[in-house]
């Protein structure tokens, strides 16, 4: 028997059955904060007759691109998180991140069949500035934890449970969070696999470097030692990734994206990992990249968010000598004043060096 979709939601403490919701989804009149707008505009098309459902890519590795997905996986896939953190109705789940996106979407499609209420702020760098309340699940992209961090700590007392995502997690604020009362984990995730599929913890309990997969999902290198993910209750077939990786059992750390790898006068250079490096003596936001050189083929360049000076870069430079080995050097440090960040909250690489 086809399993009925949920069909009822708890939104900021108000009840909507079945008949309420599909009315307030249906109305046309704008919000004045758009994370709203989105949550409605997600609603209309999980509440249709189509039992798929048009899903956006992020765009961090290229060009955003559009992917039909069976809405029933992402029920399967609320399930897996709401078994693994616990989740009971009546609990509470924060939106702070755009339904445009898989992240935003589960996490409505967790409240609904879970019958969590779900409490809407903001998707800005700081979204629990106004929070008052206890959240007992909450998912945020790096660039929200450190804006937490810098503006409002006392406000992690309110957030029991966090997954991180959306990239890579710097050091220094993996370390920030050592201090915190709230279980962080770093989720591993794809738009393809329907959020997050392996989990890590980064601080309290269990903490590790390694994700661990979790409950129906296994993983596999491929010849050219990318991920490969079996996730049968997400995805039809297996996912493959372009994420060089190494495996322990079904652990599995994240070298780096194979499409990123740098090669520089014949070093093979993978920027995760020296970015994982290089974010123990760099607090601001900054990234790698590669430009074209005559003899070397391609060369290291450090680009860093804000105004730094030439001395500012030489007393950097002279830190990393200490942590980097002589190829791994960044050829070149530049600043940019702002970095452009994509809407999922990642660092827009290619238009930042474009600006």
């Amino acid at each position: 028997m086809k399993e009925l979709l949920p069909d009822t939601l708890t939104l900021n403490g108000r009840q909507y059955d079945a008949a309420a919701l599909r009315e307030w989804a249906g109305q046309e009149t704008p919000f004045p904060d758009p994370l709203l707008g989105k949550l409605r505009a997600f609603l209309r098309e999980w509440l249709d007759e189509d039992s798929r459902i048009t899903l956006k890519t992020s765009g961090s590795t290229g060009p955003p691109k559009l992917i039909r997905i069976e809405k029933a996986r992402m029920i399967n896939s609320a399930r897996l998180t709401g078994d693994f953190f616990g989740l009971k109705p009546g609990m509470k789940a924060l939106l702070c991140l755009s339904p445009d996106f898989i992240a935003g979407k589960m996490m409505i499609v967790r409240a609904m069949l879970l019958g969590l209420d779900l409490v809407t702020t903001h998707v800005e760098a700081n979204p629990v500035k106004e929070l008052d309340q206890t959240i007992h699940f909450t998912a945020m992209v790096p660039l929200q934890v450190a804006g937490i961090l810098q503006h409002n700590p006392q406000k992690f007392s309110l957030l029991p449970s966090l997954i991180i995502g959306g990239g890579p997690l710097p050091p220094s604020l993996e370390a920030q969070l050592q201090g915190v009362s709230t279980r962080c984990w770093h989720t591993y995730a794809m738009t393809e696999t329907l959020s997050h599929v392996a989990l890590r913890a980064i601080n309290g309990p269990g903490r590790s470097e390694w994700f661990k997969p979790m409950e129906g999902v296994s993983v596999a290198l491929d010849a050219r030692g990318c991920l490969l993910i079996d996730a049968p209750a997400l995805a039809p077939g297996k996912v493959i990734t372009n994420d060089l990786a190494e495996l322990d059992g079904q652990r599995f750390r994240i070298l780096g994206r194979i499409d990123d790898v740098i090669i520089s006068a014949g070093h093979k250079l993978h920027p995760a990992l020296l970015e994982q490096k290089i974010g123990r003596v760099v607090t601001t936001p900054f990234f790698l990249a590669a430009e074209p050189h005559p003899r070397a083929g391609q060369r290291l360049v450090l680009y860093l968010e804000g105004d730094f000076n030439e001395k500012n870069t030489s007393a950097l430079m002279d830190q990393l000598k200490a942590l980097l080995e002589a190829h791994e050097l960044p050829r070149k440090i530049l600043s940019i004043p702002r970095f452009k960040y994509l809407e999922s909250g990642k660092i827009d690489r290619r238009g930042s060096i474009a600006s």
